[in-house]
């Protein structure tokens, strides 16, 4: 399975919106219940800097759009330039993101998992998802106790 990671420069976990990432990290993960292994397969460039000529302004990194700015054909359409970044990807791992992206990466066979803000480290990012989703997908009742 390979993942995404949205990255800065410094190669630390991106938390702002991952349309407007520096980087990816892609890695690979492989094995099985026993024995799980990941490791990183490439890192690419944002394609989508280049529509906006490198620069996002800050409602765009802050991914805070309204009900009507969701609903536009421009802004729905950046979110699908994401495919070309990181299509063949499994998920996207992120921390702040619109429905539009979370749309537009379902329609491309990617789900977007929710990364806790305290994380900074890609491998601590990575561990987090492996672990996440293998304990999720064994559990058929989880109740909240008060």
């Amino acid at each position: 399975m390979k993942i995404a990671v949205p990255v800065n420069e410094t190669f630390t976990f991106y938390h702002l919106n991952p349309f407007t990432a520096p980087k990816f990290a892609i890695y690979y993960i492989e094995g099985d219940r026993s024995h799980l292994t990941f490791s990183l397969d490439n890192v690419i460039e944002n394609p989508c800097k280049i529509i906006n000529d490198g620069g996002f302004d800050e409602e765009q990194v802050a991914c805070d759009c309204d009900a009507e700015q969701c609903k536009d054909i421009h802004h729905i359409f950046e979110h699908y330039a994401l495919l070309d970044a990181i299509g063949g990807c499994s998920y996207l791992l992120a921390d702040h993101y619109c429905d539009n992206t979370t749309r537009a990466l379902n329609n491309g066979g990617i789900k977007v998992f929710k990364i806790p803000p305290i994380i900074n480290m890609i491998d601590s990012a990575v561990k987090n998802f492996i672990l996440g989703a293998s304990l999720a997908s064994t559990f058929k009742h989880i109740h909240n106790v008060s």
